[in-house]
């Protein structure tokens, strides 16, 4: 049986960089686009339709996450690969999406039911359609992480927000319906689909079912039980807003929400396919493995955290420029968010930890917990409507979930919590000395536009950078990188 290796040992400092920087940098025109989309379709279209997607999106979700299994993850972390055992997880993954698809259709009527909103109908059996595309997508996809062929799967990923954009905005703009926001998501599921399976060159065959085939599932089995806990966490809100308070204050969380959430995950993800695969070659190297995830998230952080901070204390000004004077109900939505957001950037990336060491069940009892208390922090903060639910989320995540996750993230493998806390801590003092400068410039900047946000935003980077600059191991990662860029782009431009 033929082995599918991966394409080379992932090993440098200079390689690391490289990829984070070339797949962040092939992203950025791609969180525009979606940015650009958010805003024009919050113009076109009333809260009520994102608010119907929405609910529709907590299903789509948990089947999704069902479907996937792990594969991808389960592919990219292995060692080494039978193509038998590629076929195996093919098919099975192809033949479950099938499976929920139908079942997705053939619960509709309940989940409209439960809702009271029979629009919901018509657009679940509709979303089976993108779910059959993404179980035959899924090994495709993972072979294209696992040979790092990441400017493919950049380019494959532009193509796709592309079409998205387009379909999406010339729907919205025809049809001023919710329809146009399935389509949107059609195009990309298309996109993707014959994407993925161009430039893999994958063609499935015989299966084989093993012993290393049903290693492969368990482990992924362990990173599908995070993801379903994590799924609760990140729908019961939705759920429960859908339910007690209706489509309209559901569609107004939906888009603070996503407007936070949108750009953080369009960055984090594509870094995440680099970094998964060259932390997984790196396990028998600590130090090569320990400096290479300290110096991605603090890049990270510089790039997320000045434009959050604006955002969150800004937000009735970012809002009222962006989406109009009807969206302001967002805004302290947003606010208690983005709070909780300054922090996630670093939490979000604790799962390449897991993955990339094999710790599938300790990843599993990580989203358990924090499935349960984030849940428990919605319940608690309802009487209060949308606010309170986003209040007692962002309270409950810095007193009882970020310490248990670094905690727990630190207790095997190169990267102990006593690391993450010490990368941390020069970008919470950096955090705070920016949040004090923009706080003092607020009462100056009554009802502010968009210059004088860009204005500020540009402030918010400039004094974060200007602390950061005291720190010589935080000194180091910027200079470094700044000059891979500059020598970059001067072998471009030769």
């Amino acid at each position: 049986m033929v082995a599918v290796p991966h394409s080379a040992p992932a090993g440098t400092r200079g390689e690391t960089a490289k990829n984070v920087l070339f797949m962040g940098a092939a992203q950025a025109w791609r969180v525009g686009i979606g940015f650009v989309f958010t805003v024009i379709t919050a113009r076109l279209l009333a809260p009520s339709d994102f608010g119907v997607v929405a609910m529709v999106a907590t299903v789509t979700a948990l089947v999704t996450m069902i479907q996937d299994l792990g594969v991808t993850q389960a592919v990219v972390q292995r060692d080494r690969i039978e193509q038998g055992h590629l076929n195996a997880l093919f098919w099975l993954s192809a033949g479950l999406g099938a499976v929920l698809a139908l079942l997705l259709a053939l619960s509709a009527p309940a989940v409209a039911g439960f809702f009271a909103e029979p629009r919901l109908e018509g657009l679940m059996i509709a979303f089976a359609a993108p779910i059959v595309a993404s179980g035959f997508q899924a090994i495709p996809f993972a072979l294209l992480n696992r040979r790092m062929r990441f400017a493919e799967l950049a380019a494959v990923d532009a193509l796709a927000a592309a079409a998205s954009f387009v379909v999406g905005i010339g729907l919205a703009w025809q049809l001023g319906s919710y329809w146009a926001l399935y389509a949107s998501a059609c195009a990309t599921a298309l996109v993707m689909l014959v994407g993925c399976w161009w430039r893999s060159g994958f063609r499935p065959g015989r299966a084989t079912f093993d012993r290393e085939t049903r290693a492969m599932i368990g482990f992924g089995s362990g990173v599908t039980g995070f993801n379903l806990a994590n799924y609760f966490s990140r729908n019961a809100d939705n759920v429960l807003i859908g339910k007690y308070f209706g489509d309209v204050a559901l569609g107004f969380y939906d888009r603070a929400y996503r407007l936070l959430l949108f750009p953080l995950s369009q960055i984090h993800a594509p870094i995440g396919r680099v970094m998964i695969p060259l932390l997984s070659r790196n396990l028998s190297d600590p130090e090569r493995y320990r400096r290479s995830y300290m110096e991605c998230v603090s890049l990270l952080l510089v790039a997320t955290q000045p434009p959050i901070l604006f955002a969150t204390l800004y937000s009735e000004d970012v809002f009222r420029i962006l989406l109009g004077e009807r969206w302001l109900a967002c805004a302290p939505i947003f606010a208690w968010l983005g709070l909780a957001g300054l922090h996630q950037v670093v939490t979000s990336t604790v799962g390449w930890l897991y993955i990339s060491q094999g710790r599938g069940a300790g990843f599993f009892r990580l989203g358990l917990f924090g499935a349960v208390t984030t849940v428990a922090s919605f319940v608690a903060g309802l009487p209060w409507g949308p606010v309170g639910v986003a209040a007692a989320y962002a309270i409950s995540d810095y007193v009882i979930r970020l310490p248990v996750i670094w905690a727990s993230a630190g207790r095997e493998g190169p990267v102990t919590a006593r690391d993450l806390c010490t990368m941390a801590a020069p970008h919470v003092l950096a955090t705070a000395t920016a949040a004090t400068v923009l706080l003092a410039l607020k009462p100056l900047a009554d009802m502010p536009d968009a210059l004088t946000c860009g204005i500020l935003v540009g402030l918010s980077y400039a004094v974060y950078l200007g602390f950061l600059v005291l720190f010589p191991e935080k000194r180091g990662y910027l200079f470094r990188n700044a000059e891979f860029i500059r020598a970059r782009v001067r072998a471009r431009w030769a």
